[in-house]
């Protein structure tokens, strides 16, 4: 006959008992790993929507000797109130609003010194609004949505020069970077913007923060999704959503300028074909040898001179 040999009931109970820690072990390290992973997220996604606010109170239209008001009005949405400078003109029948980038105002428009642009429009007839994007400037507290929201901001400033007076089709808006997207959803959402100038504006957000992730977050990219989800969690938005590609064909047969550096490391030059190619009828204005944020500085009587031709032709 065979002989079987049982473990004794002692070993038996401590081989199970054994069995039961790893498993509760594992299951401990998987928590802690994914509450690590949604935490690091949830810090990734304040950092990553947070702006920086610049804003330099000597500099103002006075500077340059042009009438103003500073003044306030709700974003279109109601979650912002928005601080601008009002530069009226004698004329009083054409607006252009003006809208900043990333971490800058409308003391640093173009990423740079800019009233003389806000003059040379002035000069040439036109009425100016030059506002702070939600959480920049003067304006109140807001976080980056990459055009998702900010757009509010300047269908809000539209809706101001309409309550003054101003016609559907005499309102133009010209954004760079950040603000770029933030008027081609503006312009696609509301007809009454009659003409749109976009410089260096990214045709799908996604993209560029894939590119720029370690660099800027110091994570690795598998931290990247955590991130999505707590914004998404937190402020209920997704980043991936932002896609101006998508909406400045809504814009046509309305006049549109596409300006683009093209040394934009940032955001690359394919960038504003894209937006090109989505637009067919848009004018493009390459300017050489200049990067991210650059273009009135690199160019500036060219710059003053391309905006004012375009927008006493868009906006008749």
């Amino acid at each position: 006959m065979e002989q079987t040999h049982a473990l004794p009931a002692k070993k038996v109970k401590a081989h199970i008992s054994l069995k039961k820690a790893l498993g509760w072990a594992a299951i401990f390290v998987a928590a802690a790993c994914i509450i690590f992973y949604g935490v690091v997220g949830a810090i990734s996604a304040d950092q990553l929507t947070l702006p920086e606010r610049a804003f330099n109170e000597k500099m103002t239209p006075a500077q340059v000797n042009l009438p103003y008001e500073n003044i306030q009005f709700g974003s279109r949405d109601q979650k912002a109130t928005i601080a601008a400078w009002y530069v009226p003109s004698e004329k009083n029948e054409r607006a252009i609003i003006l809208v900043h980038g990333r971490n800058a105002s409308r003391t640093e428009l173009f990423m740079g010194y800019s009233l003389d642009l806000i003059k040379a429009l002035n000069q040439a007839g036109f009425s100016v609004l030059s506002l702070d994007l939600r959480g920049h400037g003067q304006s109140s507290d807001g976080r980056f949505t990459f055009g998702l929201k900010e757009r509010y901001d300047v269908m809000g400033a539209v809706d101001w020069l309409a309550a003054r007076g101003y016609q559907p089709g005499k309102i133009g808006v010209a954004g760079i970077s950040l603000g770029s997207s933030a008027v081609i959803g503006a312009s696609a959402e509301d007809t009454r913007i009659g003409a749109l100038v976009s410089d260096s504006g990214f045709a799908d957000i996604y993209p560029m923060i894939q590119s720029r992730w370690v660099e800027e977050s110091g994570l690795p990219m598998f931290f990247l999704n955590s991130t999505r989800l707590m914004i998404w969690l937190k402020y209920g938005y997704d980043i991936t959503a932002s896609r101006p590609v998508d909406e400045i064909g809504k814009v046509a047969p309305r006049p549109i300028l596409l300006i683009h550096c093209s040394d934009d490391a940032l955001i690359p030059y394919a960038n504003v074909l894209q937006l090109q190619a989505a637009a067919p009828g848009a004018q493009l204005w390459t300017i050489p040898s200049c990067i991210h944020g650059q273009s009135y500085n690199a160019e500036p009587a060219e710059y003053q001179t391309h905006l004012i031709e375009f927008f006493q032709s868009g906006l008749k």
